[in-house]
């Protein structure tokens, strides 16, 4: 069998292999069932909660989930919250299901929710049995605003899908490909926004900025950038869709070198 050297293998390769100290890579996939006429953000609930820094709040699991989903029970037993706490700093943090109740409170507070997973399960997943049982949603621990959900959507997937991003302080993202299907049977528009200063608290603010558009999408779509689409720290990076009549699915996969600065 041939060998290959590993100092050959392509730049890709490296930074899914962390061999690259200060890059890591992102898949940041997102996916909308439900999309209108209006612009909506790519994502499982159709919401990208962005509050300022002083909006930063703790998270919990919503009550009115499946009683299994719990934290000796069948399906899934914690969950794994990824964001930004009000530094803007990435963070992440465990917190145990609680079935059909609300869960405590993260410790963190947050300002950007961008991944969630189920973290342990009670079931030992197969192709005909999921690693949760129910829909977990997750929301602000007041109970007021929820921010993300890991859905069902014919099969538990064991992560929420979240078509935005904000690029944590002291890194840079370079967009460097883009995967995008929609509902063939209409046409859809997308926008790709960014918003920088992230932590800023009175005006002037940086603009929400328009950086690429697809209109009258009626096909799947791969695309790669020659030139790695830049994103400084602290910036948003919300992607929006609407669809040219009633509402059709829409998923976005975007693939992203995360740059940290050098200390």
């Amino acid at each position: 069998m041939e060998t290959r050297d590993k100092n050959s293998l392509p730049w890709g390769a490296h930074i899914a292999r962390g061999n690259m100290r200060l890059a890591h890579i992102r898949h940041q996939f997102g996916r909308n069932t439900a999309c209108g006429t209006s612009y909506v953000p790519v994502t499982d609930n159709g919401i990208y909660r962005t509050p300022q820094v002083a909006g930063a709040t703790q998270l919990r699991v919503k009550a009115g989930g499946n009683a299994a989903d719990t934290a000796d029970g069948a399906g899934a037993r914690s969950v794994r919250l990824y964001g930004l706490d009000a530094n803007g700093d990435e963070v992440q943090e465990v917190i145990a299901t609680a079935g059909a109740s609300a869960s405590s409170a993260s410790s963190t507070a947050f300002i950007r929710l961008h991944a969630v997973e189920v973290e342990a399960s009670g079931t030992y997943g197969t192709q005909s049995a999921g690693s949760h049982v129910g829909t977990i949603t997750i929301e602000s621990a007041a109970g007021t605003e929820d921010w993300a959900a890991i859905q069902i959507n014919g099969f538990p997937s064991s992560a929420a899908a979240i078509g935005s991003l904000t690029i944590p302080r002291n890194h840079a993202g370079l967009v460097t490909s883009m995967q995008i299907n929609v509902d063939e049977t209409k046409t859809t528009d997308l926008l790709i926004l960014k918003r920088e200063g992230v932590l800023q608290a009175a005006a002037p603010y940086k603009p929400v900025m328009k950086m690429q558009e697809f209109l009258g999408v009626s096909s799947s779509i791969s695309i790669s950038f020659e030139t790695p689409i830049k994103f400084t720290e602290l910036t948003d990076v919300g992607v929006l869709a609407k669809v040219s009549n009633g509402t059709g699915a829409v998923s976005v996969d975007m693939e992203v070198i995360m740059l940290e600065a050098e200390t």
